[in-house]
């Protein structure tokens, strides 16, 4: 089965706006890595999208000064956490939500909602083959 994973050490975000009800996440520069059955050697891509959350029970307003680079990231899907990477495209229902630590920002911004979702807008660009 092939699959697409997403990055989060390194991703450029440009945006993040929260109006207390849903958070919009704009990235900017997403490092995507394809997985192909019977592939010898997977593929690294970048892209563009934005991550949603919405019904926002938990809710940052302290952000850095965009654009940022992502240093880490916790992904919460109800009782499962992803570090640094996450299946996509993501859509999530239930106790859902991202931490996020940005390089030269000392507090990481946390949202957690009833819905998450991201998928890539537009094409990715190729950059590399890579080993598994």
């Amino acid at each position: 089965m092939s699959f697409r994973t997403m990055q989060f050490p390194g991703m450029k975000i440009t945006a993040i706006e929260s109006d207390g009800e849903q958070a919009r996440i704009n990235i900017d520069y997403a490092i995507i890595i394809k997985n192909m059955d019977d592939a010898e050697q997977d593929t690294r891509w970048y892209g563009k999208g934005v991550m949603q959350i919405r019904e926002l029970a938990i809710d940052s307003d302290d952000f850095p000064e965009f654009p940022a680079t992502v240093e880490s990231a916790d992904v919460k899907d109800n009782q499962i956490t992803y570090r640094d990477e996450v299946v996509i495209p993501v859509q999530y229902h239930g106790n859902v939500g991202i931490t996020i630590k940005f390089a030269d920002h000392d507090t990481p911004i946390k949202f957690i909602g009833e819905h998450m979702d991201f998928d890539l807008t537009g094409h990715e660009k190729y950059i590399e083959h890579i080993s598994q």
